[in-house]
């Protein structure tokens, strides 16, 4: 007779939904829709620890956020967002207060197992807990472990909605567990430990093949996909400025794709951080205290369209940008972006172009003028090398195939 795949998982009622529940789905969601889970996990999670029983999830939500910086509330929109979508109202706090407990929501033995043997090569806790959500996620879809297969597993890493990006990621999670488990179901008992005999005999219920035909599933991503967000080309950027409609929308786009500041950033300032005489901007940066601005050149077109924007504003003081926020920002340069006929790839589930690709765009441009690494890290403030090496593998894919044919 031929085997039914399971029934979806109905979910339990919104109001008696664990709060780590909860947790779990927004990682995925996170990493569907933007591809990445970054600190808003942790932002969500602050909150849910702290929710009151006889509230309202949303009022509550609103409450914690009101007291945060701009920065956090921004974080907790998503969540906000997250929550609506899923029209989650309230939850049942089962998350402790025990600050040292783990960060992986983990739902069943073959997902603990494999996580626990796994440190050696999983050593990134933002890697742990990618693995861990993608894993859960499929096998609460699956419900047992007999019906870990090729074909439910093409269901989940294909599923409607998903970008090639986000399937080759949980592609990749799929099939590194599929090997694992493989090396335990292929061996001989003899050639095992006690231990691992236990583990061999915890996948009774799969067989060999469906683990090899899951290990070999192929995903794709295309050559331009290896990156989430696009820069714009040189050319581009200067098209952008010219068209600007008015003197602040040039000093605004200026600071972003030639200073490489983030939109908050460009929020925060004040007419005191600009010191023209000595070619300098002081930044309020992500995460940062107002008392921990960092110092950065401020260049020569910079300055001369923040010059001629305070000009025609006649500000003297206060906020550089007083009437400036983050949606203003954000609607602004989308409608220049539509100006400029950027291509938009439609078989993509995320906006490949948005303000913050101004930022990427100064970086990659810096690099591609001759401009050091090290100059580059320290105009766009990153804290890590690794963040700033992403334009030089940007720019090593772009001109290998261009350069190499023509070697011999």
């Amino acid at each position: 007779m031929p085997r039914h795949l399971p029934k979806k998982l109905s979910k339990l009622p919104a109001q008696v939904r664990p709060a780590s529940e909860i947790l779990s789905d927004y990682e995925q969601w996170l990493l569907s829709n933007y591809g990445s889970i970054g600190t808003y996990r942790d932002h969500a999670k602050s909150f849910l620890r702290r929710f009151k029983a006889k509230g309202s999830l949303l009022s509550q939500l609103d409450s914690f956020a009101a007291k945060k910086s701009i920065t956090g509330r921004s974080i907790l929109n998503r969540f906000r967002k997250f929550l609506e979508e899923k029209r989650i109202t309230s939850t049942e706090n089962d998350l402790r207060k025990d600050s040292r407990e783990s960060r992986l929501p983990i739902s069943n033995a073959y997902v603990k197992l494999f996580m626990a043997m796994s440190t050696d090569r999983l050593k990134s806790p933002k890697t742990l807990s990618t693995y861990a959500t993608i894993l859960n996620s499929y096998f609460n879809s699956i419900r047992e472990i007999r019906h870990f297969e090729k074909l439910t597993a093409q269901r989940f890493i294909f599923a409607k909605g998903r970008s090639e990006f986000t399937s080759a990621l949980y592609g990749s999670v799929l099939k590194a567990f599929a090997k694992w488990a493989l090396a335990y179901v292929s061996t001989p008992d003899e050639e095992l430990s006690l231990q691992e005999r236990k583990i061999k005999a915890a996948f009774a219920g799969v067989s060999a093949k469906s683990l090899r035909d899951v290990a070999t599933i192929k995903t794709k991503t295309g050559s331009r996909r290896l990156y989430y967000k696009e820069s714009l080309s040189k050319k581009q950027r200067d098209k952008l400025i010219s068209l600007c409609s008015t003197p602040e929308e040039k000093a605004i786009i200026a600071l972003m794709a030639y200073n490489g500041l983030r939109p908050i950033e460009v929020e925060r300032l004040t007419v005191a951080d600009v010191d023209f005489k000595k070619s300098t901007i002081a930044i309020w940066g992500k995460g940062k205290s107002q008392r921990q601005k960092e110092i950065i050149v401020l260049f020569k077109v910079v300055a001369r369209l923040l010059k001629a924007y305070l000009k025609d504003s006649k500000i003297k003081k206060g906020k550089l940008f007083a009437n400036l926020s983050y949606k203003t920002l954000h609607q602004t340069v989308m409608v220049l972006y539509k100006k400029l006929r950027l291509k938009f790839d439609q078989s993509l589930n995320h906006q490949i172009y948005s303000p913050h690709s101004l930022r990427h765009t100064c970086g990659q441009l810096l690099y591609d003028e001759g401009v050091p690494l090290e100059f580059i890290q320290r105009t766009l403030r990153h804290t890590s090398m690794e963040s700033t090496l992403v334009y030089a593998r940007k720019a090593i894919e772009k001109n290998y195939f261009k350069q190499l044919r023509h070697v011999w």
